[in-house]
């Protein structure tokens, strides 16, 4: 059986209760199982994907627990869904998994924390040097040039072509054994003013993309209508995307993700206002009958007085919906306390 027949013979909402522990992302992996399921076999050199049983050892509450895990070898081409589709699945070492065991399995190694198959070359786009963007990756740069340069050894460090900062595998199990170490107060608070600087400016720079993004090119807001996310307390946000076979029931598809495929009602009470960015293709608009009903569901659904709504027309072929969710704790409006002895004032979530 190829690992494309695997997938056409499981249905998503028999694996979906295995997911529970993805609340916030799970519809993430139903978009990436809907697009293997419509996506074409690539045949390729490697013909087979070996399954085995794993088992590895963990202390857990202070006892030592065998976990037993499936391994999978896709030789080298994780990261090219066609070829893999087209694989058949070798099971080694006598082992018996059910399809739902195995289709969750392959789901969960293929998409990893990307989901679309695009969104794997742009992950390793982070390990290339790349002149800083703005002032708040201009100074997160400086503190991780700070860090590599003060804190690792001489001997343990190399640079790329391009400048990319490589610390050794010797270098990283040093690391890790330093961390592991019993430090000094001065040392303990070294790394919490480093890891709440860290912290503070991904959560600058994630804002600051949210509102270049949300005031792009093509979009009916203004920057003006966005600045205040820069004095919330709190700002998640989520992608979706519509797959489907053509323009109908795309705004359906989306809805149902939020609505059947999320669970996130922890952020839903912590939040109290909410900017939703439709991304319609100029070749594919949408219906106005239908972008109200989406509207009034979301209203719905959120449960928020103040919800902003926008449209953004892209140049593209493809017929697919994006929808943007940025859901934050606007001070607008009297809302619930945050700790800020924790230094978290941004908890951004990324597909990437």
């Amino acid at each position: 059986m190829t690992l494309k027949e695997l997938f056409l013979k499981v249905d998503f909402d028999s694996m979906y209760p295995d997911l529970e522990e993805c609340d916030d992302v799970n519809y993430g992996f139903r978009e990436a199982y809907d697009i293997l399921c419509r996506m074409e076999p690539i045949g390729g050199e490697e013909k087979e994907i070996h399954v085995s049983r794993k088992e590895t050892r963990l202390r857990i509450q202070g006892k030592m627990e065998i976990i037993e895990w499936i391994g999978v070898n896709f030789h080298g081409s994780a990261w090219c869904w066609g070829k893999n589709l087209a694989k058949e699945i070798v099971v080694t070492d006598d082992a018996c998994f059910s399809d739902e065991e195995l289709a969750i399995c392959f789901l969960w190694e293929l998409s990893g924390n990307v989901f679309l198959p695009e969104e794997f070359e742009k992950s390793f786009e982070r390990f290339k040097r790349c002149k800083p963007a703005g002032p708040y990756e201009t100074a997160l740069d400086k503190l991780e040039e700070s860090i590599w340069r003060h804190q690792i050894p001489r001997r343990f460090r190399c640079r790329g072509e391009n400048g990319e900062r490589y610390t050794t595998d010797e270098g990283c199990r040093f690391m890790v054994k330093r961390n592991l170490a019993r430090k000094n107060r001065s040392k303990r608070k070294r790394d919490y003013r480093q890891d709440k600087r860290r912290r503070d400016l991904w959560g600058m720079i994630d804002c600051e993309n949210a509102v270049a993004f949300l005031a792009s090119e093509g979009s009916i807001f203004k920057r003006s209508d966005v600045d205040f996310l820069w004095d919330v307390e709190y700002l998640r946000h989520f992608d979706y995307i519509s797959v489907t076979n053509n323009a109908e029931g795309r705004l359906d598809y989306i809805l149902e993700s939020m609505a059947r495929y999320q669970e996130i009602p922890g952020i839903l009470e912590l939040c109290n206002n909410a900017i939703v960015l439709v991304c319609v293709p100029a070749c594919s608009p949408l219906d106005e009958a239908e972008l109200e009903k989406f509207k009034e569901a979301v209203r719905l659904h959120l449960g928020y007085d103040d919800i902003l709504f926008g449209l953004k027309t892209e140049e593209r072929q493809s017929h697919h919906l994006e929808v943007f969710l940025l859901l934050n704790q606007s001070t607008r409006f009297p809302v619930m306390p945050i700790d800020k002895k924790s230094g978290l004032y941004f908890d951004i979530l990324e597909k990437a």
